[in-house]
């Protein structure tokens, strides 16, 4: 089968159906941080780009992600669109659809055949898995870093000096998206273990690492170190009892992503982790007594993709389920690769099963991305519905600042109270349980608890503006 316009128009028109109705939303959870509360995004100057690069995404006001690349995408949005999110949806859905254009190029780079590469591409469109970071426009480092990802394998794995040089751009590119970038050497090893390159071409990896210790430095010196605590045992314990459990948990919502919702907790070890383990040695061992390249290729992906995640989930306790995009590429390949198999043979039973299954999932997968957008539109039913499911304190504590926002303080007191048991020393959110109770008419046990706070906490400003409000209302 030979790929045309009409094709990749075909998948353009399949990620639409599915991830159209994401351009109607507003901005989301981070978005408010980032975006509409950024005064930087607002000009163009030397001094502002240069603060882009040496300070995190959220400015010092969230997780000191070092990712600059996101921030000069936002200041272009912002200089297009202004605060008008329809813009900024727009771009992070072309995104996702340029990840799908060039996961045909990257596959029949790879080897598959033209309609594997369709069918692969087709699944990747409307999978439901990058949903949340479709809705929150601050989702983009993980679209934008895959897309500069897979066109520096794409670069990296064809031939000539341009190609390599662009590589080694979309290499540099794809680590100030996202610092999970940095598997890429790995990435393409694999890649030309596929294209039966390896011994020759394993030097092209040579420029990555050299550029990786320069990124480090870069990041470091713009938001500082890693600040993971040093414990190996814990470290090991993860990798043996509780990863080949969080792999299990990707895969199942590959097949049926089902219920996905905003900061997916680590699993509890159980007595069985054993079983985990021992499965996925079997499957591995499996694929490799066969000699299945394409089994092979996506179990090494899956699992390189998403080990740059594994520190916040030793030492977070949490899994995001958007870390998955990245990492069902591989997963993809293999299932396009295996149902263009079964549409070779028109007449066999394998056939009969792969044509409706495809078409099957096509359709289920599309529901879900707008049931998702259904039920998850706004903060407050994006927050409700995780904590259906979740017991995240930071979903906690944003609805409880959320509902604080909208005159709903007392409702909003029992969210504060509950991350206040978890962190009692936690100042943003004593802050904000003082602000409810204020709000909720306890206004001298609310005074009382700001004043301690800001014995603790002398040097905070917006403590100290809050308890000279209370003040003056006092009076």
């Amino acid at each position: 089968m030979r790929l045309t316009a009409a094709h990749r128009l075909m998948l353009v028109v399949l990620a639409f159906a599915a991830y159209g109705p994401t351009l109607k939303l507003g901005f989301f959870w981070d978005d408010h941080v980032m975006i509409e509360a950024n005064p930087h995004l607002r000009s163009w100057s030397w001094q502002e780009l240069r603060h882009d690069f040496t300070t995190d995404v959220f400015d010092g006001h969230g997780d000191p992600y070092y990712r600059p690349a996101q921030t000069l995408l936002n200041r272009i949005d912002f200089t297009i669109w202004g605060l008008r999110p329809f813009g900024y949806h727009l771009t992070n859905f072309l995104g996702h659809v340029a990840n799908t254009l060039v996961i045909v190029q990257l596959g029949l780079l790879l080897g598959l055949t033209g309609m594997a590469a369709f069918l692969a591409a087709g699944l990747f469109a409307v999978h439901p898995i990058v949903v949340e970071q479709l809705m929150i426009i601050a989702g983009r480092a993980e679209i934008f870093g895959l897309l500069m990802t897979l066109l520096a394998l794409y670069f990296l794995l064809g031939d000539g000096r341009r190609r390599l040089w662009a590589g080694y751009g979309c290499f540099v590119l794809a680590l100030l998206f996202k610092e999970s970038a940095m598997v890429i050497p790995g990435l393409l090893l694999l890649g030309l273990w596929m294209q039966d390159r390896l011994r020759a071409q394993w030097p092209r990896i040579v420029p990555c690492l050299l550029i990786l210790p320069a990124y480090w430095a870069l990041r470091h010196a713009a938001v500082g170190g890693l600040n993971f605590p040093h414990n190996p045992m814990l470290v090991g314990q993860f990798f043996l009892m509780a990863f080949p459990r969080v792999l299990c948990s990707y895969l199942q919502l590959l097949v049926v992503p089902w219920n996905l919702h905003s900061h997916h907790l680590m699993p509890h070890l159980s007595h069985g982790w054993f079983l985990y383990l021992a499965g996925l040695a079997a499957l591995t061992g499996l694929a490799f007594w066969r000699r299945a390249r394409w089994a092979i290729f996506a179990l090494v992906w899956f699992v390189l993709s998403l080990l740059p995640k594994t520190p916040i989930m030793i030492f977070g306790n949490f899994m995001l389920e958007h870390w998955a995009y990245p990492a069902y590429v591989g997963c993809f390949f293999l299932a396009g690769h295996l149902l263009a198999q079964a549409w070779d043979k028109p007449r066999a039973l394998a056939s009969r099963i792969a044509i409706p299954g495809y078409l099957t999932f096509l359709v289920f997968f599309a529901l879900m991305v707008h049931l998702n957008v259904a039920l998850r539109g706004t903060d407050e039913k994006m927050y409700r519905w995780a904590l259906r499911f979740s017991s995240s304190n930071p979903v906690r504590y944003n609805l409880g600042v959320l509902l604080l926002q909208t005159g709903r303080p007392k409702e909003a007191i029992d969210y504060f109270e509950e991350v206040r048991a978890h962190y009692p020393k936690d100042a943003a959110n004593l802050h904000a349980l003082a602000l409810a109770y204020w709000e909720a008419g306890h206004r001298k046990s609310a005074r009382f608890h700001l004043r301690q706070l800001q014995l603790a906490h002398p040097q905070n400003q917006a403590i100290a503006q809050s308890l000279k409000k209370m003040d003056a209302e006092l009076k």
